[in-house]
């Protein structure tokens, strides 16, 4: 009897044994399975700008061709200029305050200089304490005498009416194009590969470079140089954007056209051609021909020039021959080519419905 008892225990503790093992191997059915977590997604740091200095390491031929551009020389600092004599003091009027004559003395040797415009004016910040109504100005500028350069006049006047000429500053409203670096704090001042591509501190450190997400296109050109004509808020006048503009491009068939890139079918990004031009051939003549080779272009005749550009540096006409200056019916001795011709007016309407 003692041993039946025994045996009992014995099959009651493997069968105990044996409901434990398979209990632990078995998942309870309302028990959600467990997944591992995803990483959360990070999003890129917000991109800075790292100097052309820094492109070049990678982009030395682009750079070396941009250097050779018109664009480099959009400013400069005022070191790369020799004067024929020492900077120092110089007493210009604020030309922005109309109310009343305002000079301040100013020594260029001291006062914070951002460089040269286009090897002509010098651009510095006047000292708050002269009362000025801005703060950066076109204070002088520089001309060439020989290897060497002068230093005179930005505008000249006789602002005090006491007979003598005067030196004058101008508010410097040019910055955005001429030095777009000095607008958003960038270590390039002037016209710079950051200028067109952005910030490019993503670019820089990421380990898989992105072909074409720092290109450029139309509308990084058009940025300073828009076709879109200009209303005068006061007389209503329609102008064309003379001094910087693709002047007229918004009325020519290539405006329209979808075969073209715009300004990248004809213009290019960096090398100049052998007349110092941004143009994929040096004669303008065969950028024609790529795609009108049953026909013999003379773009000097197609894009013209406008005759009140006393300084020889508005752009010329980009319509193709689709608008002539007296199709316009402006009055050629006026200072702005304004447009008066009815159909062209209908046309700026329907092409910019904010004018």
């Amino acid at each position: 009897m003692k041993r039946v008892k025994q045996l009992i225990l014995v099959l009651a503790a493997l069968t105990l044994a044996a409901l434990v093992i398979v209990g632990c191997g078995t998942k309870t059915a309302s028990e959600p399975k467990k997944e591992d977590p995803k990483p959360a997604a990070t999003q890129p740091a917000k991109a800075t700008y790292v100097g052309s200095e820094t492109c070049k390491g990678c982009h030395a031929e682009t750079a070396k061709n941009m250097a050779m551009t018109k664009h480099n020389d959009a400013f400069k600092p005022l070191s790369a200029f020799q004067t024929t004599k020492p900077l120092g003091e110089i007493t210009v009027f604020d030309m922005d305050n109309k109310e009343k004559p305002t000079k301040a003395t100013l020594d260029l040797s001291k006062i914070k200089v951002h460089g040269v415009m286009v090897d002509d004016y010098i651009i510095a910040e006047v000292p708050e304490s002269a009362g000025f109504k801005n703060k950066i100005y076109r204070v002088a500028a520089v001309h060439k005498n020989g290897d060497k350069w002068d230093l005179t006049f930005a505008k000249e006047d006789d602002f005090d009416k006491d007979g003598k000429k005067d030196w004058g500053a101008t508010g410097y409203t040019c910055g955005a194009c001429h030095s777009p670096g000095l607008a958003v704090g960038a270590k390039d001042l002037g016209v710079s590969c950051e200028s067109c591509h952005g910030p490019g501190s993503n670019h820089v450190t990421a380990e898989k470079k992105t072909p074409g997400s720092y290109a450029v296109n139309s509308n990084s050109c058009m940025t300073c140089h828009p076709s879109k004509p200009s209303k005068n808020a006061t007389t209503g006048a329609l102008t064309a954007a003379n001094h910087y503009g693709t002047r007229n491009y918004f009325a020519s068939a290539h405006a329209d056209s979808k075969q073209l890139n715009d300004c990248l079918a004809c213009h290019t990004t960096h090398k100049a051609n052998a007349n110092g031009k941004l143009l994929s051939k040096d004669n303008p003549a065969d950028i024609c021909m790529t795609c009108h080779s049953d026909k013999k272009y003379d773009p000097a005749k197609l894009m013209w020039k406008n005759p009140t550009d006393t300084n020889n540096h508005f752009t010329i006409d980009h319509s193709f021959g689709a608008i002539k200056l007296e199709d316009m019916g402006d009055d050629s001795k006026t200072k702005e080519t304004e447009y008066t011709n009815p159909k062209l007016i209908e046309l700026i309407k329907k092409k910019f419905k904010d004018l």
